[in-house]
C-alpha cells in the first residue's frame, strides 16, 4: 500500500516481530491528526450510510495547518470511533494512515505510545 502524500515523513523504527496489542493507545493521542482524503471522505461515508457532505460537515475539520480535512476527535484526544473496548467501528474503511501505521509510517514518539513497538 503506498502511503499518502498528505502524511508526515517516515521515522525509522523496526517493526520486525510487532504485534498489535490492540491497547488503542495509537487512537488516543492528543492532538493527533487523521487527515482524510477525498476518496477517504467517499469510503468512510459511504460504509456509514451517509451523504459524504453530511460526513464531512459532522465528523471531520479542518487540519491545523488548513491544507486539508481530519478527523475529529474527542474532547480527549481520542478517535471518535474508538469504541471502549479498544476497536475501531470503521475498522473496514479507516483512513491509509490508520491502516499502515506502524508498518509504512511511525513518528519520532510512537515508541513512546506504542507498546507493541516499544518491545
Amino acid at each position: 500500500m503506498k502511503v499518502p502524500a498528505n502524511m508526515p515523513p517516515a521515522s525509522k523504527v523496526s517493526v520486525s516481530g510487532f504485534a498489535c496489542r490492540q491497547c488503542g493507545a495509537c487512537c488516543r493521542i492528543k492532538d493527533g491528526i487523521v487527515r482524510v482524503s477525498d476518496a477517504e471522505i467517499a469510503r468512510i461515508a459511504a460504509f456509514l450510510g451517509m451523504a459524504e457532505q453530511a460526513f464531512i460537515d459532522r465528523e471531520t475539520e479542518i487540519a491545523p495547518d488548513r491544507r486539508g480535512l481530519m478527523l475529529k476527535s474527542r474532547p480527549d484526544g481520542a478517535c471518535v470511533w474508538l469504541t471502549d473496548d479498544n476497536r475501531c467501528r470503521i475498522h473496514s474503511v479507516k483512513p491509509d494512515k490508520c491502516r499502515t501505521f506502524p508498518y509504512e509510517w511511525t513518528n519520532a514518539d510512537s515508541q513512546k505510545v506504542c507498546p507493541g513497538l516499544a518491545e
